[in-house]
């Protein structure tokens, strides 16, 4: 008996070590609601741009800036006679660039210093040369025709009647000389140039003091720039932009060659009675701006140069005459 009893005691041990382990409940997710999840997001990024509703106009900004456009291209004169010559009466004037009548911008040096200067009496061209002009002097033999018959714009622009009116491009300090003294006139020097385009009265700009625009002279409009024509214009399509002697597109439309040769240093050592510029030199003295420079460039006493056999879009000239 007592040994089954043992034999029980040991069959129930074994039965209690295989029973199964307990397995820990499943988790639980936690639930949370959509507020808390819109809280716990990050934020959406900030739009750079926002477009307005489908339908409404947007508003301009505050700080949005209108750029000015350029007015149309000038109506065609029709009173202009090339060749027409403007008698300049001898005088003094303030030749180069002085601090006080430069639009509030720093001199250039080789503008400086601004000296007295007297020309004797003589004339000039009142409107640059133009193709038709200079198309006589190659057809009789005696003038180099232009490097290329085009402008900027215009594939057939030297020798096309229509624009036997627009100033002569594409020609070199040889070339102009050339044609003035075929003409039986010659270039003005630098200082008669700037004379006429000045007067007595100094002139920041040929037609005085007034801020340049579209209107006065065919140039780059610094208020958004853009040029205001982009290729020359007709001679003489600026009256408003005249001298006070009536000399016209003496700023603007074309670059002109004058007689002088170019340093930066001339005028510390100018004399005052009809100089004629450096006895030498490699570079030829242009001035006037073209019709793309800025109006910068379109100041009477801007001074810039060329080497001699130099041609381009925007450079043309002009003729002088000594009074008998």
């Amino acid at each position: 008996m007592k040994h089954i009893t043992i034999l029980l005691m040991l069959i129930l041990l074994i039965f209690s070590a295989c029973e199964p382990l307990q397995t820990p409940p499943p988790e639980v997710t936690p639930q949370v609601t959509e507020s808390e999840s819109a809280q716990n997001q990050p934020p959406e990024p900030y739009p750079l741009q926002s477009e307005p509703p489908a339908g409404e106009p947007e508003l301009p900004s505050e700080t949005q800036v209108r750029v000015p456009t350029n007015p149309p291209v000038p109506d065609l004169p029709t009173d202009v006679t090339p060749g027409e010559m403007v008698e300049i009466a001898g005088g003094t004037f303030l030749m180069g660039c002085a601090p006080d009548n430069n639009a509030g911008s720093i001199c250039p040096g080789p503008e400086t210093p601004a000296h007295e200067v007297t020309p004797p009496s003589y004339f000039i061209d009142r409107y640059e040369v133009t193709n038709g002009q200079y198309k006589q002097c190659v057809d009789a033999g005696a003038c180099r025709a232009p490097l290329t018959k085009a402008s900027r714009t215009r594939t057939d622009y030297y020798g096309n009647p229509d624009f036997d009116a627009y100033p002569v491009v594409n020609v070199s300090f040889a070339d102009a000389k050339t044609y003035c003294e075929w003409s039986d006139l010659r270039l003005p020097t630098e200082a008669e140039w700037e004379f006429a385009a000045r007067s007595s009265e100094a002139n920041l700009y040929p037609w005085g003091s007034r801020e340049p625009d579209c209107t006065l002279a065919n140039s780059v409009n610094n208020l958004n720039a853009m040029p205001c024509v982009g290729d020359t214009t007709m001679v003489g399509s600026y009256p408003e932009g005249a001298s006070a002697f009536g000399v016209m597109d003496m700023a603007g439309n074309v670059w002109e060659w004058v007689a002088d040769y170019y340093s930066p240093e001339y005028y510390s050592v100018s004399p005052t009675e009809a100089p004629f510029g450096p006895v030498n030199g490699s570079e030829r003295v242009v001035r006037g701006g073209g019709w793309s420079n800025n109006w910068v460039f379109l100041r009477s006493s801007a001074r810039a140069y060329d080497l001699p056999f130099f041609s381009g879009f925007d450079l043309g000239f002009r003729c002088a005459a000594d009074m008998d």
